[in-house]
């Protein structure tokens, strides 16, 4: 199991370095991306995906008046920010040699939805791993295109 996106994982960060374009913006991040999709709003998007640092369009994107489907699009939204990031050949070469590893975003801000907090506070709760499974989907469906 590769339990944290940080050290050799750390390119599975959404906060990792990995410019994409979706046709719109060029954002820096995935976490860019995904932060902008929260809205419909074009110049918040720009503000955004000028953020200096993927922190920083979080934080952004925490402020946004969220677009009415937005807890029926996320999972989409991050699935297709994947695709783009992983894309990249380099990339997508890392991706494949995790092997069949389960991958697991863990952390210590809380995050239950996208990750597994691993601090006293939420151990017994109950975690999704949201990034973690989208991640070995498309690492399964990049396997099977080739």
């Amino acid at each position: 199991m590769i339990n944290r996106f940080d050290k050799e994982y750390s390119f599975l960060s959404n906060f990792y370095s990995s410019p994409i374009q979706d046709g719109y913006f060029n954002y820096p991040t995935v976490e860019h991306y995904y932060q902008t999709a929260k809205t419909l709003d074009l110049a918040v998007r720009g503000e955004i995906t000028a953020a200096d640092t993927p922190g920083q369009a979080k934080e952004l994107g925490r402020k946004v008046l969220l677009r009415e489907d937005w807890e029926d699009v996320k999972d989409t939204v991050m699935l297709e920010a994947l695709r783009l990031k992983f894309s990249d050949l380099i990339l997508r070469e890392k991706l494949l040699a995790t092997g069949d590893e389960e991958l697991v975003e863990g952390n210590w801000w809380h995050d239950n939805y996208w990750g597994i907090c691993y601090c006293e506070q939420c151990v017994n709760k109950a975690a999704k791993n949201r990034l973690g499974e989208l991640l070995m989907q498309l690492r399964e469906e990049i396997k099977s295109s080739m």
